[in-house]
């Protein structure tokens, strides 16, 4: 998108939302929604689950809670978590991950590409959940997605899980 365009449509954004309406879109059904949009949204909710987890541990510094967090919701850790998860997922949620695994992005410096595709996956399905209203299917995943952060946090710095 060409930059003139991009502030047109920022502009029409800002009104939309101010105005609390939506842009002139056809509404779409959350398994067909960009699969970049689905991995913002699910970057925002994996994010705030991980760090009220962490909270909930009684760490008294917002530093190592800050430390903890990035490392927790970082493309290496969420890729180990999707791997761990793939093969139990639906044939739709599948759908879901692959398309997202499949949308051009840039991979960060800190992680692989393919650890990058397969964390925006991870996103992308935790973000479909949120948008189709999935709540006890969202309950189930980020269940697992502790519980393999927590295994991967023993693997990596020797604690039991």
């Amino acid at each position: 998108m060409k930059f003139k365009q991009l502030q047109a449509l920022k502009k029409r954004a800002y009104t939309a939302f101010a105005n609390g309406q939506r842009l002139d879109v056809p509404l779409q059904d959350a398994s067909r929604l960009d699969p970049i949009t689905l991995a913002f949204v699910g970057d925002a909710y994996y994010s705030l689950h991980m760090r009220r987890r962490l909270v909930d541990t009684a760490i008294p510094n917002v530093q190592v809670l800050h430390l903890l967090a990035a490392e927790f919701v970082s493309a290496k850790v969420q890729a180990y978590i999707y791997r761990q998860l793939k093969e139990k997922l639906s044939g739709e949620e599948k759908a879901v991950c692959q398309r997202a695994r499949n949308a051009y992005s840039q991979a960060p410096k800190s992680a692989s590409v393919a650890e990058y595709h397969d964390s925006t996956a991870l996103e992308a399905l935790v973000g479909y959940c949120v948008m189709a209203g999935r709540q006890e299917r969202l309950a189930e995943l980020m269940t697992q997605i502790y519980t393999y952060t927590k295994q991967y946090c023993a693997a990596k710095h020797g604690e039991k899980v």
